[in-house]
C-alpha cells in the first residue's frame, strides 16, 4: 500500500484487510472513466481469497493457491461498463 501511495499514480487500491464494496468499486470506476479516461487500479494478491473464494488448494510449499482475482476484478469491470 506504501508503494501505491507513493507513486501517486494509482486511483484505487485494494487490500484483502479491507471491507471491499464491489459496488462501490465499480462506480468509483465509472467515475474515474468519464472524468479522467483512465484508472489505475491496484488489487492485492490476498483480494483472491476475501473478495472472491479461492479453491482451498495448497502449492508444493503448502501455501494457499489464490484465486486470480486480477483477471476476476478486470472482468468485473468490463461487464459493468
Amino acid at each position: 500500500m506504501n508503494a501505491a501511495l507513493a507513486a501517486r499514480h494509482v486511483d484505487i487500491c485494494l487490500l484483502p484487510e479491507m471491507d471491499i464494496d464491489l459496488q462501490k468499486v465499480l462506480a468509483h470506476t465509472v467515475t474515474l472513466m468519464e472524468r479522467v479516461g483512465h484508472a489505475v487500479i491496484v488489487v492485492a494478491e490476498g483480494c483472491g481469497d476475501t473478495i472472491i473464494q479461492s479453491s482451498g488448494a495448497m502449492d508444493a510449499g503448502g501455501n494457499k493457491v489464490l484465486a486470480d482475482v486480477g483477471s476476476w476484478l478486470k472482468d468485473q469491470i468490463v461487464a459493468h461498463f
